[in-house]
């Protein structure tokens, strides 16, 4: 259900609820005394409908005219005999009662009507124009209506109107006052229930009254003992308890007390026991009477509560603006005096007191008290001014010292005006105003100060053109321009700036609304052309009346081409770390199939041997040792990248170093022979063990030993172990970068030596780097990928150590690798 549906069916059912309201209200109203023809002596239904429409709003007349539609058409509950009355002339009727209801809420509406009933203007237009006027409608349309269907009535019609119009009259007068006062708050927003007060004693009193009304009003209304003793009357007994709740509680209990005096009295008449019955002749000067009584009664009522109550909510408005005035001064620490010319007397506010530093009414305001409180060089001036004022009638305005009981010092200024029976005169603390003044004072010299020596560019603009009214040197030096060429001119006459929040026009629409910009990134040009990126901030302020704007300049063109090198090396290294991850993957899947063909390779020339045919051996091997070069480069790179990737691990063993070292010789030997060339091993059996990773320490040694034996022919390669506790001299290495031993200590070197064709110190600087050789021609006749000892020095480095080299062309060339003992724990390099 949307919100409009929601608010329709809520209408909906809102008419429904006063529709049986008023039908429910009407059919009570049957058992109501009645004139003798028939007619009600009070329509109590129209005061419903009254308070409804005024409390709920006119929108809701389709539920009166329901309600009364539907009580005009059905047989009521009092009249079982009664018959139904035709369409059209419930209609009318219904017609009557509706437009009743709703002129007497247009009427109050105009008049600004409200529903408490707490001011003479209500009461009075409440009573005349909806008790009075509004009700003319219906009295007029009902009897229409009745002499249409009716054409006996022609003799009676003025009767019949005036009995129906007294009965809403009375009607409304008795039950929309408490409709009125009970179902709304208070004029300060709180709720009436609970009612009358929060004092328990006036609680106490109205229930008192409550109970009197009701026991007075049986006994002046519906006793049948009172009516055969008592032969004077007591009908205007009731009176006096209704100026009481008038008086003391306004007009909420003074309409429930009209209410219970008025069942009370129609009550009477229906048991026959009321006083009008007595000294009237026929019934309907009864009935008129009462009516009479009753609208005398409740008007008078609530015209006494209103204009008590009025009264009272003037002394107390009174009260608060003294209240208010009281606390202004207080706030403004300004007191006042008055000098009565004729009595001779002084008043003096309570702020006067608290002036002085004395609680108020301390001691009676007096010229010569005053005086005891003024700061001795000050006391000449402020005695002869007052008496200038009272006896020459001349009106001063000084400004003077007082010193207070506790030895502080304040400056007050007074000034004083004359009037023809008084002086009034006002005296006020000045003395925190003036501090602020001078901090004020001081904070504008540490503005200019600032505003002069800040490393950010300031200028003040005019908000209107954008003129320069002062710019500081960082502004000017940011620029490039002097103060003379920028002071006076207008950003646009300069084209300093670019961006359209920064035309002054638009700047101006910006800062009225949002008041200030902060850190709006824009460019800005030089008086050489250049363009320069900056932070630009304005303020709103005030400049003795002129809108000027406070604009800041920083200039951020440094850090911004700092950030883009940044993101540039952030992306680069994205970039890298993907290739390395597209290359781990792709060396995955490469080394899949090629593990098949070197598989399925050996398995033929396993076939070719048994079937004797050796003319395939050759080839076979040529597939399998081709298949087997590119396992190893596929499994390099695969290295590399994972290393790269953060994706190696280590697995730290402790091994016995004499057998990590026959199992790299064992399987590097073929190698070693293939050139004729002789591997030396030196490793002492005692070394022992060290903790590292022996997979990752054997990829090493044979990275080393394979690239000697490829870059040797017929020449001698020495493998030397041993356990150190000092590096030995890292200046003979040429990639030493100033190691240190001191967490290495003890350490395991493996020092590889051959006599090959070694090494320029050009390329003993690249050597290390991925998919690098000596150079091209290396590359043509050695073969290989480059990446053998990128791999072996991150290997080392994860393990804690690292890879040293040195080397001469055509002597050969020495790699050192030194590890700790033990390896430092850790998951990843």
């Amino acid at each position: 259900m949307n919100f409009l549906q929601k608010k329709r069916c809520q209408y909906l059912i809102t008419v429904a609820i006063v529709a049986a309201a008023y039908y429910c209200v009407a059919q009570l109203t049957l058992f109501v005394p009645s004139f003798e023809s028939g007619a009600s002596s009070v329509w109590p239904a129209a005061g419903v409908a009254q308070a409804v429409l005024i409390l709920q709003g006119r929108l809701l007349w389709p539920g009166i005219a329901l309600g009364s539609f539907w009580f005009f058409t059905e047989p009521s509950w009092a009249m079982r005999d009664a018959i139904p009355m035709g369409f059209f002339q419930a209609l009318g009727l219904a017609v009557g009662v509706t437009l009743q209801a709703v002129l007497g809420a247009t009427f109050l509406q105009k008049v600004r009507f409200r529903a408490a009933l707490e001011r003479l203007q209500d009461v009075l237009g409440f009573t005349l124009l909806a008790a009075g006027f509004a009700t003319l409608a219906n009295a007029t349309i009902g009897t229409l209506n009745r002499y249409l269907y009716d054409a006996n009535l022609h003799a009676s019609i003025v009767k019949v109107w005036w009995t129906w119009w007294l009965a809403d009259a009375i009607g409304i007068l008795i039950v929309t006052p408490v409709l009125l006062t009970w179902t709304i708050g208070d004029p300060n927003g709180r709720p009436y229930w609970p009612p009358i007060s929060r004092n328990p004693w006036r609680i106490v009193e109205a229930i008192v009254l409550i109970l009197l009304v009701l026991a007075i009003g049986w006994l002046v209304f519906c006793s049948r003992t009172r009516a055969a003793v008592a032969r004077y009357p007591l009908e205007y007994l009731p009176f006096p308890l209704i100026a009481w709740a008038a008086l003391r509680f306004g007009p909420r209990l003074t309409s429930l007390v009209n209410l219970f005096t008025s069942g009370l009295a129609l009550w009477g008449m229906a048991r026959e026991s009321s006083p009008f019955l007595e000294s009237a002749r026929t019934s309907t000067q009864a009935y008129l009477s009462l009516q009479i009584f009753l609208g005398v009664m409740i008007v008078t009522a609530l015209v006494l509560a209103s204009t008590v109550q009025e009264r009272r909510m003037a002394e107390k408005h009174s009260c608060d603006r003294q209240a208010s005035l009281a606390n202004a001064q207080r706030i403004a620490h300004l007191g006042n005096w008055d000098y009565d010319l004729i009595r001779h007397q002084w008043y003096w506010s309570d702020e006067m007191y608290r002036i002085l530093g004395c609680t108020p009414i301390a001691f009676e305001p007096s010229l010569e008290s005053y005086l005891q409180f003024v700061h001795p060089d000050d006391l000449d001036l402020v005695k002869t001014s007052r008496d200038r004022t009272i006896h020459e009638r001349k009106p001063h305005k000084i400004d003077y010292r007082i010193v207070r009981p506790d030895g502080e010092e304040r400056l007050v200024s007074e000034q004083s005006k004359i009037w023809e029976t008084h002086i009034t005169g006002t005296v006020q603390d000045v003395t925190e105003r003036l501090r602020a003044e001078a901090a004020l004072r001081s904070s504008e010299e540490r503005f200019s100060k600032a505003f002069h020596v800040s490393p950010i560019g300031i200028s003040i603009l005019t908000l209107e053109a954008g003129r320069f009214l002062d710019a500081n040197e960082s502004l000017l030096r940011l620029l490039g321009y002097t103060a003379s060429e920028v002071i006076g001119k207008t950003s646009t006459e300069l084209f300093i700036w670019t961006h359209p929040f920064t035309e002054p026009t638009k700047l101006a629409q910006i800062l009225s609304s949002q008041g200030a910009i902060s850190n709006l990134e824009i460019q800005v040009q030089t008086k050489s052309g250049e363009l320069r990126d900056c932070l630009f901030s304005g303020e709103l302020i005030d400049l003795e009346g002129v809108p000027c704007v406070l604009a800041m300049l920083a200039d951020i063109t440094e850090r911004k081409r700092t950030e883009e090198l940044q993101r540039d090396k952030e992306a680069a290294v994205a970039a890298n770390r993907a290739k390395s991850m597209f290359l781990a993957n792709m060396s995955h899947e490469l080394r899949t199939p090629l593990n098949a063909i070197i598989g399925y390779s050996e398995m033929m020339q396993e076939e070719a041997e048994e079937l004797g045919q050796v003319q395939l051996l050759s080839d076979l091997n040529k597939i399998k040792s081709a298949g087997q070069q590119l396992l190893g480069l596929i499994s390099d790179i695969l290295d590399l990248s994972k290393i790269e990737a953060g994706r190696m691990d280590l697995h730290l063993e402790t091994f016995e170093i004499p057998v990590l070292i026959r199992e790299v010789v064992n399987t590097v030997q073929p190698m070693i022979n293939q050139n004729s060339n002789v591997l030396s091993v030196q490793c002492p059996d005692e070394i022992g063990f060290m903790e590292a990773d022996p997979s990752k320490l054997r990829q090493a040694l044979l990275n080393l030993l394979s690239n000697a034996a490829k870059f040797t022919e017929k020449g001698t390669i020495t493998l030397m172990v041993s356990r150190e506790e000092v590096l030995p001299d890292a200046n003979n290495y040429s990639n030493s970068n100033g190691l240190s031993s001191a967490s290495l200590s003890p350490f395991i070197t493996f020092l590889v030596t051959d006599t090959g064709i070694g090494m320029t110190s050009e390329q003993i600087a690249r050597v290390f780097q991925p998919f690098t050789q000596a150079d091209a021609s290396t590359t043509r006749k050695y073969g290989g990928t480059g990446l053998g000892l990128t791999i072996t020095q991150k290997f080392c480095q994860m393990m804690g150590g690292d890879i040293l080299v040195a080397s001469q062309p055509g002597k050969g060339s020495t790699f050192m690798i030194y590890l700790p003992a033990k390896a430092p724990k850790s998951e990843q390099n």
